[in-house]
C-alpha cells in the first residue's frame, strides 16, 4: 500500500521534498518490521522514477541494514544516476556503511571529477541548491577519507616494523643471511680503517738550536701505534 501510494504521487509529480523524507521514514520502519530490505534494493533502487529511487536509498540508509545482498552493486549504479541528488545520497550510504574497494574508489573518483578540497567545499556550502556540486564534494570527501585510512595503515605498519627491529637489538637480518654478512663485512672494514688511521706516520716539526746558535726546525716522523708515540728526529745535532 505504501509503495502504491508513493508510485501514484510520483507519477503525478506531486511529491515534495518533505513528502520524500516522510515516505523514506515510513519505508525504513516497514523494512525493519517486515524484513524486506533486499526486496527494496532489488525493486526500488532501479525504479523508473527518480523520486522513488531516492526514497528507497534513504530508507535503507535510515535502517542501517548495510549487509543486504546486492546493496553495493546497486549503489555503484546510483553513482552514475541521471539525478545528481541520488548520486549524493548513494555516496552518503557508502560513507555510513564504510564501504571500500577498487570499484567503490573508482566510482567515487569518477563522480568527484576535478573537485578539490577545501575550496570547493566552501563553494558548495554557499550553493546548497547545486545538487551536482554537493554530490561531487561528498564523493571527494569520501575518497579522501579512504586514502587517509590507507596512509594511516601504512604508517602503523612502518612503526611496527621499526619496533620489531629495535626488539632484535637493531639487527634487521637473520643470522647467516646475506644482509647479516654484509653488515659484518662493513663493520670489519670500519675497524680496519680506524686501525690504519691510528698507526699512520705523521710529519711534524720541532724547534732546535743550530750549530751557529741560531734557531732551526728539524723534521720529526711521529708514528702512533696502540696509543704509543715514537719520535725520530732528523737533523738534530744532539
Amino acid at each position: 500500500m505504501l509503495v502504491f501510494k508513493m508510485s501514484r504521487l510520483a507519477s503525478q509529480n506531486k511529491l515534495t521534498a518533505v513528502q520524500e523524507i516522510g515516505f523514506a521514514t515510513e519505508l525504513a520502519e516497514l523494512v525493519v518490521k517486515e524484513g524486506i530490505a533486499e526486496r527494496v534494493v532489488q525493486e526500488l533502487f532501479d525504479d523508473d522514477h527518480p523520486q522513488l529511487r531516492r526514497i528507497a536509498v534513504n530508507a535503507i540508509r535510515r535502517t542501517g541494514r548495510f549487509d543486504v545482498p546486492g546493496l553495493q552493486s546497486a549503489l555503484l549504479r546510483r553513482l552514475s544516476d541521471a539525478e545528481p541528488w541520488l548520486r549524493h545520497d548513494a555516496v552518503w550510504v557508502m560513507q555510513e556503511a564504510a564501504m571500500d574497494g577498487g570499484l567503490v574508489r573508482a566510482g567515487l573518483r569518477r563522480l568527484a571529477g576535478t573537485v578539490q578540497l577545501p575550496q570547493d567545499a566552501v563553494r558548495a556550502k554557499s550553493n546548497p541548491g547545486d545538487a551536482l556540486l554537493q554530490a561531487q564534494v561528498r564523493a571527494r570527501q569520501a575518497l579522501d577519507a579512504l586514502l587517509k585510512k590507507d596512509a594511516q595503515a601504512a604508517l602503523a605498519a612502518l612503526r611496527a616494523t621499526l619496533a620489531t627491529f629495535a626488539a632484535l637489538n637493531q639487527e634487521p637480518y637473520g643470522s647467516g643471511t646475506v644482509g647479516q654478512m654484509n653488515l659484518a663485512r662493513r663493520e670489519l672494514q670500519r675497524r680496519m680503517a680506524r686501525r690504519a688511521l691510528s698507526s699512520s706516520t705523521r710529519l711534524t716539526f720541532r724547534r732546535v738550536e743550530g750549530p751557529d746558535g741560531k734557531a732551526a726546525f728539524a723534521q720529526t716522523a711521529s708514528t702512533t701505534r696502540s696509543g704509543q708515540t715514537s719520535d725520530d728526529a732528523a737533523g738534530d745535532p744532539s
